[in-house]
């Protein structure tokens, strides 16, 4: 009983499956190439039947061995580097706030914010434990010079300006296209991620969070002059995304698509770096990225 409990809490902790087909291809490529050494030495010395079939048996023990050890390393991977053209992307756990990114000037930081570019933090509009919502509480000043250099931002105001919603009740009015960019500094960067509705609730269609990635792309190329862009997640909080919950190994992998698409005409970042919280970086499965874009991963 115990040992069935145990052995179901592995298996379902495992992002990498023990039948993976994956897996299976990796380890039987491997394992392809030393069975035929082995398979050479029998057709071509003359070893005793005994020997022989030792050989054969040490075979299968060491493949056993090395599928388990492939196995526990496709589960154990919790960052990942891929190079795309002339471009670095790192996957990997960390926080946007910390010292080592938030106060580096060499590093675009990039928040996401609804297509209002709503300030208002009361847990009905931002909640205050949003990322947004963080940035507004911990690192602004002054939410009135926000909103201020916001409404004066003339690049938005010509190129993404959307329409007026008189008829919004509550927070601002202006509506902006996704993935516009407003500067806050000259190196933290405010972004339209996603629609609200009339009760003030994100939500967003999967061909508006591509859309929106391929916007965000081209306006991180106008910006970033050849500095590091750090972003989180764009999206993994939303519930309401195409009415669906989608993993965060298919989020992410939208996210690098995009990437990959616009590098084909675009210089993007040298570096991109994509952070992830503890949980999220706990559900991606890393084995199956790097299957994904194979030949991209450092």
């Amino acid at each position: 009983m115990l040992y069935d409990l145990i052995a179901r809490g592995l298996m379902e902790s495992m992002d990498v499956g023990f039948f993976n087909k994956e897996l299976w291809k990796s380890v039987s490529t491997s394992g392809g190439w030393l069975f035929g050494v082995i398979g050479a030495l029998l057709s071509f010395c003359d070893f005793k039947e005994m020997i022989r079939s030792w050989m054969l048996v040490g075979f299968i023990i060491f493949m056993i061995i090395f599928y388990l050890y492939k196995l526990i390393s496709a589960n154990l991977i919790r960052k990942i580097g891929l190079k795309v053209g002339n471009s670095e992307i790192v996957i990997k756990q960390g926080d946007i706030f910390s010292d080592k990114y938030y106060n580096n000037k060499k590093f675009i930081k990039v928040f996401a914010f609804n297509e209002y570019f709503d300030t208002k933090v009361d847990d009905e509009i931002i909640s205050h434990s949003s990322l947004n919502g963080q940035f507004i509480d911990n690192k602004v000043d002054s939410v009135s010079q926000l909103d201020a250099s916001i409404d004066g931002d003339s690049r938005l105001e010509h190129r993404h300006k959307l329409q007026v919603n008189s008829d919004r009740h509550s927070g601002k009015k202006i509506k902006y296209e996704l993935g516009s960019i407003h500067k806050f500094s000259e190196d933290v960067f405010l972004t339209a991620l996603t629609h609200f509705d009339e009760k003030n609730r994100a939500y967003l269609s999967i061909q508006d969070y591509v859309k929106f990635l391929i916007n965000f792309w081209d306006e991180i190329d106008e910006f970033y002059a050849g500095r590091t862009v750090v972003i989180t997640l764009f999206g993994s909080g939303i519930t309401r995304l195409d009415h669906d919950r989608y993993e965060s190994t298919e989020i992410l992998d939208t996210i690098l698509w995009t990437f990959k698409l616009r590098r084909i005409k675009f210089k993007k970042p040298t570096k991109l770096v994509i952070l992830l919280d503890k949980d999220t970086n706990k559900e991606i499965n890393y084995f199956q990225l790097r299957s994904q874009f194979y030949g991209l991963q450092k």
